[in-house]
């Protein structure tokens, strides 16, 4: 039985919005540890870090808000005693985009290596769009350093876009360091990127057409329960250890039902086979 760590946006479903309480919730759940995001940062990092002991849960990585504030997040990471952060998506319109944005990853990965940690990117569906002769995720990983940049390999969304995830993890052997453990339960291809920065937004929320609106309804939707998307867990957990992963996290962004209990039916289902 291996540690299984949960992505605390698994709470975001609007009902549960106290990230203290999340903590502890997450530790009765038998969380193993925690990959904090945006709302978290609000806890100071002396008390994130005495929090966390005190739960008896490790902080294994951290999603910065958006990459202008991965720098900034350093000194909280060590704090902490977080080894890994990262950003959860970039918008990468074309091909241009794509050049440059594993141009600035080893930049970050640069000042994440001088402070103590690894930079991580993770994907979605977008990054196994074609580019070129390749797929975007096929060049990130080939203009990136491995000694400066690592993966986060969002497994549900790598099957989503039609891709195995197990032939991933060992076609780039050493590159992937955590892995989402989320389930997908139909395949989509990979979708276009939501750039959020061309969006209208409302009450603090973005405003989106109708059609893209129900494409990302859709696309939450398929995150179906534990054990029972496109997704072979046993062969991807075996693989992943065998070629470099560091930690499995789970993350939820749709449930029927009550989160937590759903969250907790995740660990439960998650520990027979992870």
């Amino acid at each position: 039985m291996g540690k299984i760590n949960i992505q605390m946006y698994s709470f975001m479903d609007g009902k549960h919005n106290d990230s203290r309480e999340n903590l502890k919730t997450a530790a009765r759940m038998g969380y193993d540890g925690v990959e904090l995001f945006g709302p978290d940062f609000q806890i100071p990092a002396e008390e994130m870090k005495e929090l966390t002991e005190k739960l008896g849960i490790r902080v294994v990585s951290m999603h910065a808000p958006d990459k202008h504030q991965i720098v900034s997040l350093l000194p909280y990471a060590n704090t902490v005693g977080c080894s890994f952060i990262g950003l959860s998506m970039e918008v990468m319109r074309d091909e241009a985009d794509v050049h440059r944005w594993a141009k600035e990853l080893n930049e970050l990965g640069k000042a994440c290596k001088e402070a103590g940690c690894m930079m991580i990117y993770h994907n979605h569906t977008q990054e196994f769009a074609p580019c070129g002769e390749e797929r975007i995720i096929d060049i990130l990983l080939k203009e990136t350093d491995p000694e400066l940049v690592g993966f986060e390999l969002d497994a549900g969304w790598c099957a989503a876009a039609g891709y195995d995830p197990v032939e991933h993890v060992q076609r780039y052997s050493g590159r992937i360091k955590l892995i989402h453990v989320k389930e997908s339960s139909e395949v989509l291809g990979p979708m276009p990127p939501v750039d959020l920065d061309n969006v209208e937004w409302k009450d603090g929320r973005p405003v989106f057409p109708p059609d893209v609106q129900a494409m990302l309804d859709h696309a939450k939707e398929i995150n179906c329960p534990a054990c029972e998307g496109l997704v072979d867990w046993k062969k991807l957990k075996e693989a992943a250890d065998a070629n470099g992963c560091q930690a499995y996290i789970v993350e939820r962004e749709y449930s029927v039902g009550d989160r937590v209990e759903m969250l907790t039916e995740d660990i439960r289902r998650y520990r027979e086979v992870i």
